[in-house]
């Protein structure tokens, strides 16, 4: 028998081994499944199966670092890289290198369905609450003192009625900037025409997203501050001529 034989017979043993001992999708299952009693790291498996990944990609194929058992002890073994399929890079918050987003962030991590899915974290409906985990004050969830300043048109009708302009709906003005970092539009909402302007700042008069805070928008607490001040003026002043009203005599009485 030659050595070239002998190192196809070596090569084919080992890739056997391998593929004996290689983890499949119900090994993966009976640990990190919800309903399974074995890693503290859990997932549902009825969410991923009914998600765009169910059925056409297997556990291995994302968690490409976890190869046996070895992967139980080492950290960040079954970190994923979403680039290796999707050509579109993650440059959301590219400015905040040290606290940036994740694709799961806004994608989930196994529940991963279409924007056009109801259920799905990134369709119309449910974008202002995925927003809303890391931009509160921008998606509506702002204090007493920016609610009370922020007199603006939530959303309103326009001629073209195929489409629906709603403060819920982030992207029709952020666009991809706010999805993937990137300036080219990813729906048909042009929201961004009227209110950003080409560098994405505010292109109409006044703040988009009050948030009353002395550090950031100083001219909006300003404001505040002097609109309840006023209020809390009109309110007394009130309240005295209605006491200075009901103290009077009555007519005819000593």
């Amino acid at each position: 028998m030659s050595i070239h034989s002998i190192h196809i017979m070596i090569f084919l043993f080992l890739l056997s081994s391998f593929e004996a001992g290689a983890y499949t999708d119900s090994d993966c299952i009976k640990c990190h499944d919800r309903a399974g009693k074995g890693s503290a790291l859990k997932m549902s498996a009825d969410q991923f199966n009914s998600s765009i990944h169910g059925g056409e990609t297997s556990c291995q194929e994302c968690h490409t670092y976890v190869l046996d058992d070895a992967h139980q002890e080492s950290v960040g073994s079954g970190a994923v890289g979403c680039n290796g399929c999707h050509d579109q890079k993650n440059r959301h918050g590219i400015r905040a290198l040290d606290n940036r987003p994740k694709c799961f962030n806004c994608h989930t991590r196994h529940n991963i369905r279409s924007k056009d899915d109801p259920h799905a974290t990134v369709h119309p409906d449910r974008l202002q609450q995925t927003c809303r985990a890391c931009h509160p004050a921008e998606s509506g969830a702002v204090g007493y003192l920016s609610w009370f300043i922020s007199i603006q048109i939530a959303s309103h009708p326009k001629q073209d009625f195929s489409q629906v302009y709603s403060r819920k709906n982030c992207m029709g003005c952020h666009q991809g900037t706010a999805a993937h970092g990137e300036p080219d539009p990813i729906n048909e909402l042009n929201c961004h025409v009227c209110h950003l302007t080409g560098e994405g700042k505010n292109k109409l008069w006044g703040v988009m997203h009050p948030d009353a805070q002395m550090e950031t928008q100083p001219g909006v607490f300003a404001a505040s501050v002097t609109y309840q001040q006023i209020l809390v003026i009109l309110v007394l002043g009130g309240f005295r001529r209605l006491v200075r009203y009901f103290s009077k005599p009555a007519k005819g009485k000593d």
